[in-house]
């Protein structure tokens, strides 16, 4: 288990706040300048910024486990950078279509949304139980709200 206190949230917080002040710097300065590299790497501090927001989500008592890490954090972090690569790698190309898609958006659709999907959606039912609510706090919160009610 990794352990993810009020100090280590602190220095995510400005992790993100960092990130989130190069995106805004990427995204000005790669389109004034017409520096698309710029913008490609504004993109993947995007998913380092997901990946924060996932961090700080994941914690239950302070505690996240290493199989959260691995699946959905990091998977959904390879996700959109696969998506970011292709779109990036493909952007302004006449290219075979796929399914009907330029291959941009084919990795955009596959990677990102399907990808975001299947690591959001999927560990919540594989996972909730014993890494995001462990057993017994659920019918700890009841026998509190039940109190409050008895209360009002």
């Amino acid at each position: 288990m990794i352990t993810i206190d009020d100090k280590k949230r602190d220095v995510i917080m400005v992790i993100m706040a960092l990130l989130w002040a190069f995106v805004l710097y990427a995204a000005w300065s790669g389109a004034v300048n017409k520096n698309p590299d710029l913008i490609f790497y504004g993109f993947i501090a995007i998913a380092f910024i997901v990946v924060c927001f996932y961090l700080m989500g994941a914690v239950t008592n302070e505690k996240m486990s290493y199989v959260v890490l691995i699946y959905p954090v990091i998977f959904n972090l390879v996700c959109w950078i696969i998506a970011f690569i292709i779109a990036y790698q493909t952007r302004g190309q006449k290219m075979d279509f796929i399914w009907g898609m330029h291959p941009g958006m084919f990795g955009a659709i596959i990677f990102f949304w399907l990808g975001s999907m299947i690591s959001t959606a999927l560990p919540l039912g594989l996972f909730f139980d014993k890494y995001f609510l462990p057993e017994g706090k659920w019918d700890e919160f009841q026998k509190e709200v039940s109190q409050l009610e008895k209360v009002n």
